[in-house]
């Protein structure tokens, strides 16, 4: 009895940060016009343990980058990552699916390695959508992609 319950606590307590990070995922937000200085710094991923440091002259490193963030990547590749690497940074074209107002930062890989540091040769590459929580204080900006959202550490 005493060991199910040892195995339960954990099961238990990461289905709840599951769902906690499920509900932040989807917490409503509002896209927002950004030029390239409001995206300058390094972002932290909230589901995963990505890291992107954008830097003002238009390069980047990142660390910690699941495959779901690449795109289609896993199809092409059969890689898992995580994975790091660096490359350059520009702000992206208004999307088509977004309200006119959203803009996104896209990282292009010059160089991308495997967790074991095996060098990718199809990179992928990766878009930050900016936005701001609707009901947040003076309108902190994080940025977004399909399974995670990111905050910019101090």
């Amino acid at each position: 009895m005493k060991r199910r319950l040892v195995l339960a606590v954990p099961a238990l307590l990461l289905s709840a940060a599951c769902g906690l990070g499920e509900a932040l995922a989807d917490y409503p937000t509002e896209p927002v016009e950004v030029g390239t200085a409001d995206l300058v710094g390094v972002w932290a991923g909230y589901e995963s343990s990505a890291r992107y440091d954008l830097r003002a002259d238009g390069t980047f490193e990142a660390t910690g980058v699941p495959v779901s963030q690449l795109g289609t990547f896993f199809e092409d590749s059969g890689r898992l990552g995580p994975f790091h690497g660096h490359g350059h940074w520009r702000l992206g074209t208004m999307a088509q699916s977004s309200p006119q107002t959203s803009r996104d930062a896209v990282l292009d890989f010059d160089e991308l390695l495997d967790a074991d540091n095996s060098r990718i040769e199809r990179r992928g590459d990766v878009h930050l959508n900016a936005a701001t929580p609707t009901d947040a204080p003076d309108h902190v900006l994080i940025l977004t992609t399909t399974h995670d959202w990111f905050q910019r550490l101090p």
